[in-house]
């Protein structure tokens, strides 16, 4: 008996996705043909054309249903990697109706459906993406972030590991920094300790202002004269260092 060649094209995602969850993921396909007398059990050339693109899994006749057509056996998951394609391509664009077909050996294959482009990511994938560059990025990835003046994205680039001094003096000296974020370098002590960025967080109109009094123990003497004398930070700041320079 020749090798019975059947074809679906679906011109919708969400119909054949449809399929594959009530149909093939309980192991099976109605394929909507009369294809005469198969014998049960026989190996049949299955094709299926998605817009998305196409597969031709294993298959083979289990139950023969007169002009309604034909149930072949598929394994469960023998469509889930062209399901998954289709899973980020769904939309809801019109198509043209699924089509099932008997192929004869000499039937040339029709084009596949058109393709649909996908869609742009999500707003909340746009956002993970970026907490991840944050987290994990590179140096231009960072500091591209950081100029972007995204308080959430920046607090995510202080926790990235490989976060150099460059980059944390930048979020300490810039005016429009959050105090939440200028919170966070003055209460880790391998940054606060260092000098520049200790004099930088004093310097910011927006640093706590106890937290600001508490960095003057890390600032040199010659920094700590020029806060006391020339009065460019906040009142009690000024004050706090004069008490120290006259010890």
């Amino acid at each position: 008996m020749p090798l019975l060649r059947l074809r679906v094209t679906y011109g919708r995602v969400a119909d054949f996705l449809a399929d594959v969850r009530d149909q093939v993921a309980r192991g099976g396909l109605l394929v909507r043909v009369d294809v005469g007398s198969a014998e049960r059990g026989a190996d049949v050339a299955l094709e299926i054309l998605t817009p998305v693109g196409a597969a031709r899994p294993p298959a083979r006749v289990l139950h023969v249903l007169g002009p309604s057509g034909v149930a072949v056996e598929l394994a469960p998951d023998a469509l889930a990697d062209l399901a998954a394609k289709a899973q980020t391509s769904r939309g809801k664009e019109p198509g043209t109706d699924t089509v099932h077909e008997l192929v004869s050996d000499d039937a040339p294959a029709p084009p596949p459906p058109p393709a649909r482009p996908a869609p742009p990511p999500s707003h909340a994938a746009q956002q993970a993406q970026k907490i991840q560059e944050a987290l994990h990025g590179d140096k231009n990835q960072r500091m591209a972030i950081l100029r972007e003046q995204n308080r959430l994205l920046i607090s995510y680039v202080l926790k990235n590991p490989q976060i150099g001094m460059e980059e944390v003096m930048f979020v300490a000296k810039n005016p429009t920094s959050s105090p939440d974020l200028l919170t966070f370098i003055g209460n880790k002590r391998e940054w606060s300790e260092r000098a520049d960025i200790a004099i930088a967080l004093v310097r910011n109109p927006k640093t706590p202002i106890q937290l600001a009094i508490k960095l003057l123990d890390f600032i040199n003497p010659n920094e700590l004269r020029n806060i006391a004398k020339l009065g460019n930070v906040r009142d009690q700041i000024s004050s706090a260092a004069r008490k120290k320079v006259l010890g």
